[in-house]
């Protein structure tokens, strides 16, 4: 079936670059924008993972390890905790449902590529066993060779000797919108990336592209934002704000480093020049933002012009690079939503698509309205729905205590868990107006406590959902002001069950009709209405809340906070744009 195809899916027609107006309105489980692939993996051929091979949706450890080592695989991950090592062929997709997690054991990796070729690996979390001063591997391991490597929208914390780590003449890599960090299961060697693994290692000359974009270096990282030795890398739009760091990027030996438009807040130094071990070639810094850098670095050298087209974001205003740090905090990591989630729109981009209709892209992410392949030469590993036994854990993050006083009408100090071997959490016991929201693997507990909220003391309790044996974390949050006080926290707000696939919805909203699509919002009273004529964008209902839209490729292009209950905003040109108020997220299109 072509791309003219009337009765193709929405995913379809994105793929084939279709303006879509006026069809879909249905809510759909779309939890982030649609990614292309950028970069290095474009080159030497493209990357296409296991386009062209059949499908295979696992739910156990035994066949997750067979077909990636088999390779000339679409393997679907089902929720659960899978223990490494996982080995990775040749001509293979990875992707995961939300919730999947690889484990790395106590000695050994999470997952290794080893010589392997033509790789994509999508939406997956990779939990290390906790970075130590002892010499051992990296969580997630791209080696020996391994060439047109796709690493995207993953989520990689607490490895052992590193998180990623490229090595020994592996090549045309790109890593995206994925999430790096260390926790407090960390203790020491806290260095997450390093491409090159050695000074002697001149064979990798003329070797090691790698691009890396809209990644986060977020809290515990220490250093190695990468570490650079020979390689080409092009590191660009990506936030670095762990405030735990020494150094960001560090340019060692003949390393060739164009540093683009990337986000530096908070840290002691974005770029280190080590010398020590011989010349580097260049590591230029190309109109970054950095605020609140303690030691800047200017960059030696003229660094390599991409092979590659790539469009990147301005940073240079505050608020243009406020913009490019939200979007990152917002979509890096494991977020994307799971593979044939709705019969609408399932996931889908350019370089990562196969619809139920036969239009393929450049590799291999299903849109059937089905979770398990359809197709008479795809595999099931067992008919069992549930998620990998295993025990749940919860992190707690963030500038905000878990034991906190606030007035009523007042905000809290927003503060997160991070949850693995999971797929959702729930929250009781918490005052009106504050509430859970789980965003890719972290659940935040945030909000503005009711005016009209008794004061007194309401014990709440975070607990994990989804896995054999669930966690648990309890805080107390204080009300002061007027009222009567409660008997006890049970009478505060009753229990927010939030799961990755509900913890978003969409809906289409489209200028050719002209009419308003009333969406129920959760936190809205009673509703709020969407609709578009030509470019103007109106909002009704929705006032106290913040509304932001994006571009397809997940850019901020505005955002502001609804003050009346009518409010309008003039859309910067006709097509297809993604509009977020409050948890909503809807695709608008302007004619």
């Amino acid at each position: 079936m072509g791309c003219n195809s009337l009765k193709m899916s929405l995913s379809a027609l994105l793929v084939c670059g279709a303006t879509v107006v006026g069809t879909a309105t249905s809510a759909f489980a779309v939890t982030s924008p649609d990614f292309p692939m950028a970069g290095f993996a474009t080159q030497n051929g493209g990357t296409t993972g296991g386009k062209g091979y059949s499908e295979v949706t696992v739910d156990n450890v035994s066949d997750l390890k067979s077909y990636a080592k088999a390779g000339n695989k679409i393997i679907y991950v089902k929720p659960g905790t899978y223990m490494g090592p996982v080995e990775v062929g040749s001509n293979v997709t990875i992707y995961g449902y939300q919730g999947a997690i690889i484990a790395q054991p106590s000695s050994g990796s999470a997952m290794k590529l080893s010589g392997s070729k033509n790789v994509i690996i999508r939406n997956l979390k990779f939990k290390g066993v906790g970075a130590h001063d002892d010499d051992d591997e990296d969580c997630l391991q791209v080696n020996h060779e391994s060439k047109n490597v796709w690493i995207d929208h993953v989520d990689v914390y607490d490895g052992h000797d590193g998180n990623l780590d490229i090595t020994n003449a592996s090549d045309y890599v790109t890593i995206s919108w994925t999430k790096f960090s260390y926790t407090s299961a960390s203790t020491g060697h806290q260095f997450s990336n390093l491409i090159g693994n050695s000074k002697t290692k001149t064979s990798d000359r003329g070797h090691l592209n790698v691009t890396i974009h809209h990644t986060w270096w977020a809290d515990g990282v220490v250093e190695r934002m990468p570490r650079v030795r020979f390689g080409k890398v092009h590191v660009a739009n990506n936030l670095f704000d762990s405030k735990d760091a020494s150094y960001c990027v560090r340019a060692a030996i003949e390393a060739d480093i164009r540093i683009e438009r990337n986000v530096f807040i908070g840290v002691q130094k974005a770029l280190d020049l080590y010398t020590s071990d011989g010349a580097i070639t260049a590591a230029q810094m190309i109109e970054n933002y950095e605020e609140n850098v303690k030691k800047p670095q200017a960059g030696t050298g003229t660094a390599f012009k991409p092979s590659y087209s790539m469009s990147l974001t301005d940073v240079s205003t505050q608020a243009k690079a406020y913009a490019l740090r939200d979007s990152i905090k917002l979509y890096a990591g494991a977020t994307l939503p799971d593979p044939g989630a709705s019969s609408v729109v399932t996931p889908a981009s350019s370089s990562s698509a196969k619809s139920s209709s036969s239009v393929a892209s450049s590799s291999s992410v299903k849109s059937s309205s089905s979770v398990v392949p359809a197709s008479s030469s795809s595999a099931k590993s067992s008919s069992s729905q549930t998620p990998v036994a295993g025990e749940a854990s919860l992190t707690k993050h963030g500038s905000g205590s878990t034991t906190q006083t606030v007035a009523a009408g007042e905000s809290i100090a927003e503060f997160y868990y991070t949850i693995a071997g999971a797929t959702g959490a729930t929250v009781t016991g918490l005052p009106d107006g504050v509430s859970g929201t789980l965003k890719g693997s972290d659940f935040y507990i945030s909000g503005t406590v009711s005016a009209t909220a008794a004061p007194g003391a309401y014990k709440f309790t975070v607990t994990t959902t989804g896995a054999t044996t669930n966690a648990s974390k309890s805080g107390t949050i204080t009300v002061t002001g007027n009222g009567t006080a409660p008997a006890s926290s049970s009478s505060a707000k009753s229990s927010s069950s939030v799961t990755p696939q509900s913890s978003d919805s969409e809906t289409d909203v489209s200028s050719s009709s002209e009419a308003s699509d009333a969406i129920r919002g959760t936190d809205f009273a009673p509703q709020f209405t969407v609709s578009t004529t030509g470019r103007m964008l109106q909002v009704q209902n929705a006032a106290g809340n913040t509304m932001a839209i994006f571009d397809m490729q997940g850019r901020l292009l505005l955002t502001k906070r609804i003050a009346t209950s009518a409010e309008s905003a003039l859309l910067p040109h006709t097509g297809t744009f993604i509009l977020k108020i409050g948890p909503r997220t809807m695709r608008v299109n302007a004619r």
